[in-house]
């Protein structure tokens, strides 16, 4: 029975050594079970150094004492391993990143989405009109469709891939809010307006609801860096309204994105800042399914948060939210809540003219933050789950549109494990991937490798010597 136990931890741990070996080749980002298989590999190092010992202990004490040396010094190479390997991904830095195209149409790059079949969808602009661009999944170009509304300079900056396969696009035409739909191939099917009454209007927020409708939020002012409101609208899949909200105060308001919630309401993250005082928060807005403000709450406002801008959130794998941008003339900041608004943690990054403008969850549980540094720059910054700077990059010329104040699709993480990132450079659009090498000091990568091939040599010992054992006549067996 104990043979039987021995025999599966070894074949367990050998396949998933077998595993992390082959996922590590392939550059995945597999680090939870990395983790899983290199503790179940212990666990066969402990049982089968367990069964060794007992083997010897019939033996004279010479053999028994270089029995247990042996057996002890590779459980502590195996144990050490499966820390290293545990938090190896920590030790990753970004490596150079690689173009993938280089004669997309436009000036500047704004979402990027991975579809259905692997194929990726772009919405890319220059002064005058924008455009839509279809790729395959080894990022070759299938079309380009241009888009422009009555002849008007026409900058749709945000886009939605839809369930229909089809996709809407958004944004601010002739000071009017302006959304769009295609079919799969980019041919315009309907267009749709929406005036909020401001002098002057901008388009923050697009989103499909679960009813096949969509979402948008913006903010209409007076005057140019004056107190403004926000401006919802609700409207039917056809594009046509159903509702509007407009939410005002004493401070100016500005939305960052529409988080659709469970319940059929919404989250909304926003800016809200004021002149008397001179003073800023990040907010996020929880509202039912027609508009009404359920609770809102700010975060900063005072000391060195005084003067925070929110550029955008994600909803979190436990329910809770990730909110991000900057603190004036400060730094980037970060802040993590839970389901209800309760901050967790916040963290800040970089130095003054730092801004975080995306955000991915990783699969570790950690976070992969686009960022801005010198108030233009792009990059990327990866944290552990609570925040915690990790490493980041800087990509040399390439920006975002908006800079500072960027709140794109700009980041995604494609099925085949790469980071895609679209952004500008030369005045061109900026399209490329982003892998990760190991960075942890040689001498601990070489020890987490010692330890596995000592310890699949050991499994695969016992292995050899119990089929052995089974073959030879039962005299033969030690007494």
């Amino acid at each position: 029975m104990f043979n039987k136990a021995i025999l599966m931890f070894s074949m367990s741990f050998l396949a998933l050594s077998l595993f992390r070996i082959c996922s590590n080749l392939a550059v995945l980002d597999l680090g939870y079970i990395n983790a899983i298989g290199l503790v179940v590999g212990a666990s066969a190092v402990v049982v089968v150094s367990t069964g060794l010992i007992i083997y010897f202990e019939k033996r004279n004490v010479l053999s028994k004492t270089l029995s247990i040396a042996l057996t002890t010094g590779l459980l502590v190479l195996a144990l050490t391993g499966t820390a290293f390997a545990i938090t190896g991904s920590e030790g990753s830095v970004a490596m150079s990143p690689t173009e993938l195209q280089t004669s997309l149409m436009g000036t500047a790059g704004y979402s990027v989405f991975q579809l259905g079949d692997g194929s990726f969808i772009l919405n890319t602009a220059n002064d005058s009109c924008t455009f839509l661009v279809k790729l395959d999944s080894s990022y070759n170009q299938l079309w380009t469709k241009t888009i422009r509304v009555c002849q008007e300079s026409t900058v749709l900056s945000r886009l939605a891939p839809l369930s229909d396969g089809g996709f809407a696009l958004a944004g601010v035409v002739n000071n009017r809010y302006v959304l769009m739909k295609t079919d799969s191939r980019g041919d315009i099917q309907w267009t749709s307006t929406f005036n909020s009454g401001a002098p002057i209007n901008y388009l923050r927020a697009m989103t499909q609801t679960r009813d096949g409708g969509f979402a948008l939020a913006g903010f209409g002012e007076t005057v140019e860096e004056g107190l403004g409101w926000i401006y919802f609208v609700k409207t039917d899949l056809s594009g046509n309204m159903q509702w509007d909200k407009t939410f005002s105060g004493p401070v100016a308001d500005c939305p960052s994105v529409i988080i659709q919630t469970s319940d059929g309401g919404y989250v909304m993250s926003d800016v809200s800042y004021s002149f008397v005082p001179d003073q800023g928060f990040f907010r996020l807005i929880k509202m039912d399914t027609y508009g009404n403000v359920l609770w809102n709450t700010t975060y900063g406002g005072e000391t060195d948060y005084l003067k925070p801008e929110c550029n955008f959130a994600i909803a979190t794998k436990d329910g809770g939210y990730l909110m991000a941008g900057y603190l004036w003339d400060t730094s980037a900041w970060v802040v993590k809540t839970d389901n209800e608004g309760n901050m967790q943690w916040n963290q800040t990054y970089g130095a003054k003219g730092s801004s975080i403008t995306g955000a991915l969850e990783t699969q570790g549980g950690g976070y992969l933050l686009a960022s801005i540094s010198n108030r233009s720059n792009a990059g990327l910054i990866m944290t552990d789950r609570t925040g915690n700077g990790l490493w980041n990059t800087t990509f040399a010329g390439v920006t975002l549109p908006i800079g500072y104040e960027a709140n794109f699709n700009s980041l995604i993480h494609a099925r085949n494990s790469d980071y895609i990132m679209v952004g500008s450079k030369n005045q061109s659009v900026w399209l490329a991937k982003v892998d990760y090498r190991n960075d942890l000091p040689t001498t601990l990568q070489l020890l987490s490798t010692i330890s596995e091939a000592s310890a699949i040599v050991m499994a695969a010992t016992l292995l050899i010597k119990l089929k052995k054992k089974r073959k030879s006549p039962a005299k033969d067996l030690p007494k």
